[in-house]
């Protein structure tokens, strides 16, 4: 039994790529993850994909304890004879640990081991195998001596990187802390970590303890894995600082004997000096992204788990869009009939994420882009609460994901602004028809069973553009602005009804490939609805008749607010206009009964 330990903070889908490439190995592990405190999806997101394996452990520190006291925590879960620690942005072979294994039951003396470590584009990685970094090398390296007298060998650095690979395992002074494979019983000698390294260095000096304690420390070439970089996007001068702390306290622990005070002053006042030219660059600097080859690296990885997670998504529900006022009620209505949900976000969870409960997991990602699903679990459905337009061109990558079922939400609006005289309405009108058909289309091609929402005017979680827009008005003006004797039927559908709706036909056959228009359960004028704000707010109705000019102008200096850029006088119109949608095949097919408007 091998322990992967893995110190996570905010890595995103590097961790569960990781992960999912630690999961294929050829012998037993058990991956432990001590998180620090992440604010990102990166465990929701590896809760999404290995929720039933209890192969893996998490550990929630309270605040980013750093790499050091995180790894000495996951060790507190440690089983078996070895211990690896492995940075989450590294992918491993899947042989890579059982031949790690055995070299060092080849190799009694060796107290840990590295491997070559490739960036993405192949090349040997810095750092994985080296010289120890003494003052004097880390000299020589500042001014390039080891350039200027590369044959001499007092002028030699500590970094090994281009020179050649022995063609077997080889002693060297130090490795890459982002994957280091320890002896448990050399480790309980040497004692753990030292903590007050926070960030770099600590490998290095656990380097240095290792070989005082008589233990060899092996570079193996022939086992290679892959390290992505970005795990933690952590600022710039964040890193920079930890990693000049770290290195001056290396420098004190062990060499403050070996050289002249002077020269050590010396030594750590460059150290310093050296952050300090860089500071201001250091703080201006982006947080790094992760790099689109280092992404596809990850998707070639979390794909291998979906093949083996076939009963788990059988029962799993992918919802897009879910920070809509639609996805309020329907993730807690799903968690409760029993499914398993993968929230989908462009922003990330939202603040009421933490009133939900039960399996449900929050990934932050943008459907539109092009790579999206690859980094999502298996899923047999999909509730696409987002703008439909953006669906289709995605439809044969989730169907390559599992998804066989489909809800998607379209507009009323397709019927009432087709004959509008605004231009861009009737365009709006054609686009969604368009949407409808093309999604239609491509889920017969893709053999999708799908079912079309087409709701009128919901509220529900004051996030509308309609009541919400009204309460708003009639709450800080106490009057609304009426064109025309708001005469025209309304039925508003409350956001819980239209997620009702959803839970309804999941499995329902009689409802597949069939577009279905939800109005609520109550025919109101305009007049009338907007009195009933007026009265949920203990207000008087109060009407103001405007005249078309006048309305028209009013509603141009609001189209200037970009929020509002679409307002119109059509809008205006309406309100004398009939706006009543039949329900009644959704009643007949799958029960739908939605409640009156209630405010």
């Amino acid at each position: 039994m091998i322990t992967v330990i893995i110190v996570n903070y905010n890595s995103g889908a590097l961790l569960t790529a990781c992960a999912a490439s630690l999961l294929a190995s050829s012998c037993p592990l058990k991956i432990v993850v001590s998180d620090n405190a992440s604010s990102d999806d990166s465990l929701d997101r590896l809760r999404a994909f290995f929720a039933d394996d209890n192969r893996i452990v998490i550990i929630h520190n309270e605040q980013n304890v750093g790499f050091s006291v995180g790894c000495n925590r996951g060790l507190e879960q440690a089983t078996g004879e070895y211990v690896l620690f492995i940075n989450p942005d590294c992918i491993v072979p899947a042989d890579a640990l059982e031949r790690m294994s055995r070299l060092m039951a080849e190799q009694p003396r060796a107290g840990m081991a590295g491997c070559l470590i490739r960036n993405l584009d192949g090349s040997e990685q810095v750092g994985c195998r080296r010289f120890v970094p003494t003052p004097w090398r880390s000299f020589v390296r500042v001014l390039r001596l080891d350039r200027l007298f590369p044959r001499v060998p007092q002028f030699q650095t500590f970094n090994m990187a281009g020179t050649p690979l022995p063609e077997r395992a080889t002693k060297v002074e130090a490795i890459s802390g982002a994957f280091m494979f320890v002896r448990r019983s050399a480790l309980d000698k040497v004692g753990r970590l030292d903590e007050h390294y926070f960030l770099h260095c600590e490998d290095l000096d656990w380097c240095m303890r290792f070989r005082l304690a008589g233990y060899d420390i092996l570079f193996e070439p022939t086992v290679e894995i892959m390290h992505l970089k970005g795990g933690s996007l952590a600022p710039a001068i964040f890193v920079e600082w930890h990693k000049h702390k770290g290195m001056a306290r290396f420098y004190q622990r062990f060499f403050r004997h070996q050289y002249p005070l002077a020269l050590m002053l010396l030594v750590i006042a460059a150290v310093w000096l050296r952050f300090a030219l860089f500071a201001p660059y250091l703080a201006l600097r982006r947080r790094q992204e992760v790099h689109p080859d280092a992404r596809a690296a990850c998707n070639q990885y979390t794909r291998l788990w979906r093949e083996v997670s076939v009963a788990q998504a059988a029962r799993t529900v992918i919802v897009s869009g879910a920070t809509s006022q639609v996805g309020r009620f329907l993730l807690p209505r799903l968690v409760l009939a029993g499914f398993r949900v993968i929230a989908l976000s462009r922003n990330g969870p939202p603040a009421w994420k933490q009133e939900q409960t039960g399996d449900m997991f929050w990934i932050k990602t943008d459907i539109r882009d092009a790579d999206f699903p690859v980094t999502l679990p298996s899923a047999r459905y999909l509730i696409h609460l987002a703008p439909l337009k953006i669906l289709p061109q995605r439809l044969e990558i989730l169907s390559a994901i599992g998804i066989e079922r489909l809800i998607a939400f379209s507009s009323s609006s397709k019927h009432s602004k087709a004959e509008s005289p605004v231009a861009a309405e009737r365009a709006y009108a054609a686009a969604l028809a368009a949407a409808e058909g093309e999604l239609e289309a491509r889920c017969e091609a893709n053999q999708i069973r799908w079912t079309i929402f087409r709701p009128t005017l919901i509220y529900g979680r004051d996030m509308d553009r309609n009541v919400t827009l009204i309460r708003r008005l009639v709450k800080y003006i106490g009057v609304f602005p009426l064109l025309g004797e708001g005469k025209g039927l309304r039925q508003p559908v409350h956001s819980d009804d239209l997620a009702m709706a959803c839970v309804a036909v999941m499995d329902n056959v009689s409802t597949f490939d069939k577009c279905y228009d939800l109005s609520g359960g109550e025919i109101l004028t305009y007049r009338a609805m907007v009195g009933r704000i007026f009265t949920s707010l203990a207000l008087k109705p109060r009407f103001l008749a405007i005249p078309s000019l006048l309305f028209s102008l009013a509603l141009r200096a609001v189209s200037l607010i970009p929020r509002y850029r679409d307002f119109n006088i059509a809008m205006a119109q309406r309100m004398d206009e009939d706006l009543v949608y039949e329900h009644g095949e959704a009643t007949r097919d799958f029960g739908y009964t939605p409640q009156k408007f209630t405010p």
